[in-house]
């Protein structure tokens, strides 16, 4: 954004396309990543019992959530990239 910034280009839109991308990120990647934890079946809970099934675990938790948040961050910015550009065009006064 600093460099949209000094550019003279919309940082400000950057801003918000960034923010909002950060958002739907966390969120998702949180989501997923604690259902992966808590959907575990009997398995899950059998592994739970031994060192290496906690890696297991705790590995695919992580694995699942990073790519839940880079989906969201796409999905976040690239809905606040859209609503900015339609608002832009909208006369509010």
């Amino acid at each position: 954004m600093h460099d949209d910034y000094l550019a003279g280009r919309n940082w400000q839109k950057r801003a918000a396309v960034e923010a909002t991308g950060f958002g739907f990120g966390t969120v998702g990647g949180l989501a997923v990543g604690a259902a992966a934890v808590k959907g575990g079946t009997a398995l899950g809970i059998a592994m739970l019992a031994t060192p290496v099934g906690w890696v297991i675990i705790i590995g695919a938790a992580v694995t699942v959530g990073v790519l839940a948040a880079k989906v969201g961050d796409g999905l976040g910015q690239g809905a606040a990239g859209c609503l900015y550009e339609k608002s832009s065009t909208v006369n509010w006064f």
